[in-house]
């Protein structure tokens, strides 16, 4: 995938690209990218697509995947020991961007699609 293709602002690709090579952005070194919302949302979707590798990592038997709508998905999990519950929601395009970086996760993930069920409330 590149940002060509990407529904991503080029400015936002570009963080988000160097975010993923290792680059460390501190808010006090780098104060003036802090100030440009696209720059924001490159971190907020970076740390969020992390937080979801490591959740679905370590609690793979307690995941579910169900359609929201069109290309949107639920991702359940259940955290048994302490009775509480995460729901993740992922467009097929953030799915792409975690299959770069978590190609396992995003197999898992991509069989449990398959079998996903549109989401119905509790």
């Amino acid at each position: 995938m590149d940002g060509a293709t990407s529904p991503l602002h080029p400015t936002t690709w570009a963080t988000l690209r160097a975010l993923r090579a290792g680059a460390r952005l501190s808010r006090n070194r780098h104060f003036y990218l802090y100030q440009h919302p696209q720059t924001r949302r490159a971190i907020r979707l970076h740390r969020y697509l992390q937080s979801v590798v490591a959740d679905v990592e370590r609690y793979t038997d307690e995941l579910s995947v169900e359609c929201v709508e069109g290309d949107r998905y639920a991702l359940r999990i259940e955290f048994p020991i302490i009775n509480g519950r995460r729901t993740a929601y992922l467009s097929s395009f953030e799915l792409e961007l975690l299959a770069e970086h978590a190609p396992q996760v995003a197999e898992l993930l991509q069989a449990l699609r398959e079998q996903a069920s549109p989401l119905t409330d509790d």
